[in-house]
């Protein structure tokens, strides 16, 4: 049997903490002493703060509540002192409406309070505990409750901007509510939740971001559930919870090709996860909620902070999880979202509707991150599946080719005045040449070696220069029978005939089923891949193709 491990977690924590000291100005004469400078802006911010005095509060309250697990680095004196000082800075920061700043996008924010406070509520708790044996605390717990206590009230006003704030703000009101009971944080969460909660049927929320916000999103709703015992908001957050068993990889990293945020087709380890699938198994004791918390903390390592006051607030030293429930084989299809889904052991394979990147496949290193498809034909060649349907053990992905007005044909003369500034709204007035649209399909077809491909053009002109892209993540090494290369991200390869492997150490992908109709590098109207390697395969129409993606360990 598996675990997650308080010692394990405890480690990270400490090591936080002395990370983020070094990036404390310790020079008590400047106007930002005790903040921490944010290495990709070059300037101490409120955001770092937060982060840093959490950190550093927390691994004094755990040094003090189980000096069996803290190590005896950072000299406990230092983190202390550097713990107030950070607090100090922070407290320096905070608006007077209590709210805080978001330096690159949100300025006296209260979604920003919402995180601050959600960081702030376990140290808050945990310190009450240690305080009255450990009066040395005081200082720094001090700091921590009264920045917390104004950036509660702030957030009563403070309004959101996205729609994951309103969960995070009414999470961190629930929460700390209960540890100011003077203040009314009631009437204001009853305002979120009258809007109701936007995980849909499926368990997608509005934003759809598995990498980043689904995480944020479950943990306040569940937040939520335990301080109010809010049903509706523990059915979302286990809805969504149980869409993600399906998004998740087997090696842990999450499907984002369906994301409206910044993690749109990032490949990688949503560690704070970990946090939100034990809090789901506490509302639904699932066994496969238990084992991917293990994955995810096993790869990601990620809120160790969360972790740690998790575990010491429950009183464990450890949760055991079992064998086997995670990752699982399965074959879905989530029609309200158009995307199917597949994994079978190390392989997962997605398929989506109403996006020009029409597949995505991953196993280990291995990573396909996008199958493209384009015709030059008057700027509406690009294959966009429109529909998505399940057909013969795969899917089938079906591209109209119609995307604008009046396209593909051509304008004929109104024989009127016609307006320069609206010349392209009124395009759909005009009388058009009409000509066949590029109307396509491409199926999608697991087999024991990985996935069969087959594209066929339905209608439109022959003759049209056309193309299939496949972009791969970079770092991995090209062969053919008669060549090997390292190729750099932006660099475009022809498969001209036969089959060619992508192969990241002993993780494989190969393509069978190569073709050269043209030479065009770069064709016009078609996505560039900058941060990708690009394999070309080229035809004319009318296309009738198949590609084999062979997945496998190399020696």
């Amino acid at each position: 049997m598996n675990s997650i491990r308080l010692t394990d977690a405890v480690g990270p924590l400490f090591a936080g903490a002395q990370a983020g000291m070094d990036r404390q100005i310790d020079d008590p004469g400047s106007p930002d002493h005790g903040g921490p400078v944010n290495a990709a802006w070059g300037i101490p911010d409120p955001s770092s703060a937060i982060g840093l005095t959490a950190t550093l509060a927390l691994a004094l309250v755990v040094r003090r509540l189980r000096p069996d697990l803290a190590p005896a680095r950072p000299d406990d004196g230092l983190l202390l002192r550097r713990a107030v000082e950070a607090a100090d800075f922070l407290l320096r920061c905070q608006r007077p409406s209590g709210l805080t700043d978001l330096l690159d996008c949100n300025y006296d924010s209260s979604p920003d309070a919402g995180f601050a406070v959600q960081a702030m509520c376990p140290v808050i708790e945990l310190g009450r505990r240690a305080l009255p044996g450990h009066p040395d605390l005081a200082p720094v717990l001090e700091r921590v409750e009264r920045f917390t206590r104004a950036a509660t009230v702030g957030m009563l006003t403070g309004g959101f901007h996205t729609p994951n704030h309103r969960w995070v703000i009414a999470g961190a009101l629930a929460r700390a509510g209960g540890l100011y009971p003077d203040i009314d944080v009631q009437p204001v969460i009853e305002t979120y939740l009258a809007e109701g909660i936007d995980a849909d049927e499926e368990g997608f929320f509005i934003e759809r971001s598995a990498g980043v916000y689904d995480p944020i999103c479950d943990r306040s709703l569940l937040l939520l559930w335990r301080a109010l015992s809010d049903e509706p908001s523990r059915d979302a957050a286990l809805r969504n919870l149980d869409l993600n068993l399906l998004m998740l990889n087997a090696d842990g990293t999450a499907e984002t090709g369906l994301s409206r945020r910044q993690d749109y087709g990032a490949r990688s380890v949503p560690g704070s996860m970990a946090l939100a699938y034990l809090l789901g198994y506490e509302a639904r004791p699932d066994p496969r909620y238990l084992a991917a918390a293990q994955l995810l903390w096993d790869r990601g390592r990620g809120d160790a902070s969360g972790v740690a006051s998790y575990l010491i607030a429950a009183g464990v030293d450890e949760v055991v999880t079992p064998d086997g429930a995670f990752p699982f084989d399965f074959q879905r299809m989530l029609p309200a979202n158009g995307i199917w889904r597949m994994r079978r052991g190390a392989l997962s394979v997605s398929a989506f509707r109403g996006a020009t990147r029409l597949m995505t496949l991953s196993s280990g290193q291995a990573e396909l991150a996008a199958v493209k498809v384009n015709q030059s034909y008057f700027g509406v060649g690009a294959f966009k599946a429109e529909a998505l349907e399940e057909r013969g053990g795969g899917v089938v992905l079906t591209s109209s080719g119609v995307q604008l007005p009046n396209r593909p044909g051509y304008d004929m003369p109104a024989g009127r005045p016609m307006s320069r500034e609206t010349f392209y709204e009124d395009r759909a007035s005009r009388v058009c040449r009409a000509l066949p649209p590029c109307r396509s399909e491409m199926t999608v077809t697991p087999d024991e070696q990985g996935i069969l491909l087959n594209l066929r053009t339905l209608d439109g002109m022959e003759g049209v220069t056309a193309q299939m892209a496949f972009d791969f993540a970079p770092g991995g090494e090209w062969e053919t029978a008669d060549t090997c290369l390292r190729p750099a991200p932006g660099q475009v390869l022809f498969l001209r005939r036969g089959a060619g492997r992508m192969r990241w150490g002993q993780d494989v992908i190969e393509i069978d089923g190569g073709a050269e109709a043209h030479r065009m590098w770069s064709m016009r109207d078609a996505e560039a891949a900058p941060g990708h390697v690009r394999v070309l395969l080229t035809f004319r129409t009318p296309i009738r193709h198949t590609v084999r993606l062979r997945v496998y360990r190399a020696p």
